[in-house]
């Protein structure tokens, strides 16, 4: 294939001539400079998708939904081949995908998917069947990259992930967890008196996820003593340089299962290194710390840990794990994110423990803490911390850093073993939720790193709710002042977003250099306020949350990655994993009814039945781009959509030290581009008939080239003539005719619950002023 685009090499070259479409990427050959992806002429690549899928994190056999019970207990006969769905439905789903302009894929595999039998069987015909699927892909022009999905470690801690038996090689019994308040799993609370958990993340804080996380990255330094013998790994490995090991070795718990993740994910990576569509491998989904650096066991970090519903502390949660009786806060919904409502005395059944018949708490195993029957109230006896900031000090007294000491190895080391597949691959780590990026060395980063951290709107999504009034959560736990951190109508919603996801992506920046971003998860719940638009069809508000997140991505030119497409999606049961709802998608609008009405009209018609708020999704944008992009923005209401963009200017310095680096301040520096057509998505939905009726208005630059627009592609391209190093271009495209809408709602239109939360909170402040 040619490095030389036809719009340098051929001087007769007329716009549009290529035939390319724009988010057509099965031709692309990825690589990298600076911050962006690019083609193979050099074209900066802005990139979007989505997450395909979270119905991947669930066996089809037996069916996983979390609101069912049956087949829970069944670890090892599971399936999930047909996640997210059956090969011979593919074709549907991915020309859905390609024609709403989503073609960057993170595809979510869970390692339990891949190693449910035991450690070392791998599941070969779902290995297959992944094959197959993405072998699909290149032919609907979708590239993607495999996602190690985790959520609280494991489906029977109450999230995905992690296969059962995990869980049993450190001693846990799986059967007891909910009864010892060690985990909490939606399958398990389906009673009428027995409802589900509101939030699942509250879970990565209690015993069993929390135990599995440290041990998984520290068991060697916080839990010496619990070891496993080698031979419970079944097959040969390819790790470790390919050295043999002895069966009867025992090792520590954290260099088994790490060797099992990597290797299971490896043995995935050996079967992909021949799909096109591949272009690397994530590490883990939203990885957890667990108790490390957990400076006292009485308390969490609330910046960082979800304090929802039964939230013991850690030191209530290993007595509880115990099968001692423990009085422990209740947490609900508070502005900006939870507050205590109040006390409860949690007592497991009589002899139920969280841990195997004989075997002691891991933590109680290492002197960490112990039980005072003479203590607490009415001498109901409670737990003694017996060695404080445990977890925060290696055994030689050396203070611990999650990411330098165990992340950030463990990432060298999965890299490592996924580049043996391809070398050409990418690997993308993100932190911690709500974290922002660290300082990470050269010398620590995995190879071929790509910076993929995760952003939502924490308020929205645990309150499920949004108005007129919106917050930076973000901001205010970090001490911002809380007037500052209040938006207003949907302009403030687009700011506040903007805000919260330009300093995420500016951490990475200004803690790794310029290296590419991708924003690996971000969505919607469409069951906000109460869940009123499934009865009354008006999904404005969650139009526009969308509108904003897309907005807030474009203005600071990442690409990104929406949670989730889910072909199963309905209004009942949302996306059928732990009362999560974030698919635009819905099966309850893909009824016989709607497609009949749409018969005779199209396959696009066809393909956008179900389809929710598609004009907040579906939206133009310059997928490759003859330059460095500057900057660029779409008003969804005006269908308005402007471009700038410059020739990169070799040896020009960036205007900002990294210290400083922003996602508005995109250096120059660059390699000369191979082409001068930049191609720009543009949904035929909404543009074909005005360009059709000659309404389409495209303005650049005066003698800076032309643009050919070109429907059936959904691309408009532009030629621009300047190329000299550095030279500015603008492409700014736009429908006349279409209404300006009038001022958006503000400050006087707040929903009833958003006029007291302000109220309440201008009191506050103003009390807390009269104080002072």
């Amino acid at each position: 294939m040619s490095t030389i685009h036809s719009s340098v090499s051929d001087p007769a070259y007329a716009v549009g001539s290529s035939k390319s479409a724009a988010h057509d990427l099965s031709n692309v050959k990825l690589r990298s400079e600076g911050r962006f992806f690019k083609d193979q002429y050099n074209r900066t690549l802005l990139l979007r998708g989505v997450n395909l899928s979270g119905l991947n994190k669930l066996p089809t056999t037996p069916n996983g939904f979390t609101h069912l019970s049956d087949g829970f207990w069944d670890t090892e006969g599971v399936s999930f081949v047909g996640r997210p769905f059956p090969l011979d439905e593919a074709p549907d789903h991915l020309a859905r995908l390609r024609q709403w302009g989503l073609t960057f894929v993170r595809f979510v595999v869970t390692w339990e998917a891949l190693e449910h039998e035991g450690p070392g069987i791998y599941d070969q015909d779902y290995i297959s069947y992944l094959h197959a699927l993405i072998s699909l892909f290149p032919s609907h022009g979708i590239k993607c990259y495999i996602d190690p999905h985790q959520d609280v470690w494991s489906r029977h801690t109450g999230g995905s992930g992690a296969p059962h038996w995990t869980l049993d090689v450190v001693g846990l019994e799986i059967r007891n967890l909910k009864a010892t308040g060690a985990a909490h799993a939606h399958n398990l609370h389906l009673g009428e008196n027995d409802p589900p958990p509101k939030v699942w993340p509250s879970g990565y804080c209690k015993l069993a996820a929390a135990t599995m996380a440290t041990l998984f990255w520290a068991g060697e330094t916080f839990a010496p003593k619990r070891t496993v013998k080698w031979s419970r790994f079944r097959t040969s490995s390819r790790a470790d340089n390919n050295k043999k090991r002895n069966p009867e070795e025992d090792v520590n718990v954290q260099t088994f299962l790490q060797h099992c993740m990597i290797e299971a994910f490896g043995v995935l990576a050996d079967r992909l290194k021949d799909c096109d569509a591949v272009v690397g491998f994530e590490v883990m989904n939203e990885p957890h710390r667990g108790y490390i650096e957990l400076h006292s066991p009485f308390s969490w970090d609330f910046n960082t840990d979800l304090a929802i519903g039964y939230f013991p502390s850690a030191v209530q949660g290993w007595a509880l794990g115990s099968g001692h009786s423990i009085v422990i806060d209740h947490y609900v919904p508070r502005f900006p994110v939870t507050g205590i409502s109040h006390q409860v005395l949690l007592s497991p059944p009589q002899g139920r423990r969280a841990w195997k018949e004989g075997v002691q708490c891991v933590w109680e195993e290492h002197g960490v803490w112990g039980w005072d029957a003479k203590r607490g109230e009415g001498k109901m006896g409670q737990p003694v911390l017996l060695k404080h900031e445990y977890f925060s000090k290696t055994r030689d007294g050396k203070d611990v850093e999650w990411y330098r000491d165990f992340y950030w190895p463990f990432c060298q080391k999965f890299g490592d073993r996924i580049g043996r597949a391809n070398s050409s691959w990418r690997t993308m780590v993100g932190p911690i939720p709500n974290e922002f990026c660290p300082e990470w060395p050269a010398t620590l980063q995995p190879r071929e790193f790509v910076y993929a951290p995760h952003f939502y709107d924490l308020q929205a999504l645990f309150s499920k709710a949004l108005g007129e009034m919106s917050a930076n959560v973000q901001g205010l736990s970090r001490g911002m002042f809380l007037l500052k951190a209040l938006y207003f109508g949907r302009s403030g919603l687009k700011k506040n977003y903007a805000t919260q996801i330009r300093n995420i992506l500016n951490s990475g920046l200004r803690s790794i250099g310029e290296l590419p971003l991708i924003l690996g998860e971000t969505g919607v719940p469409f069951d906000l306020n109460g869940r009123n638009a499934f009865d009354t069809g008006d999904f404005h508000y969650q139009e526009r949350m969308m509108d904003a997140i897309c907005s807030a991505c474009e203005s600071n030119l990442v690409n990104f990655n929406l949670w989730n497409y889910n072909p199963l999606n309905n209004d009942e049961w949302g996306d059928s994993w732990n009362s999560e709802n974030f698919c635009w998608y819905s099966e309850s609008d893909r009824t016989p009814a709607a497609l009949k009405a749409v018969e005779g009209k199209g396959e696009d018609e066809r393909l956008n039945v179900g389809a929710r708020v598609l004009n907040a999704v579906e939206r133009p944008y310059a997928c490759k781009v003859a330059g460095i992009p500057l900057s660029t923005s779409f008003e969804m209401t005006t269908l308005d959509f402007t471009l700038s963009f410059a020739n990169p200017l070799p040896g020009a310095k960036p205007l900002l030290p990294q210290r400083l680096a922003d996602t508005r301040s995109v250096p120059l520096d660059g390699k000369a581009v191979a082409a001068r057509e930049t191609e720009i998505f543009l949904p035929r939905r909404r543009y074909a008939k005005p360009f059709a009726d000659g309404k389409l208005k495209v303005k650049i630059g005066k003698g800076d080239g032309e643009w050919r627009y070109d429907p059936d592609n959904q691309t408009l391209y532009y030629l621009h003539m300047n190329v000299e190093p550095g030279h500015r271009h603008e492409i700014k495209i736009s429908v006349e005719g279409v209404p300006r809408p009038a001022r958006g709602r503000g400050i006087g239109l707040l929903r009833r619950e958003e006029w007291v939360a302000l109220v309440v909170l201008l009191v506050a402040v103003l009390a807390r002023a009269t104080v002072r």
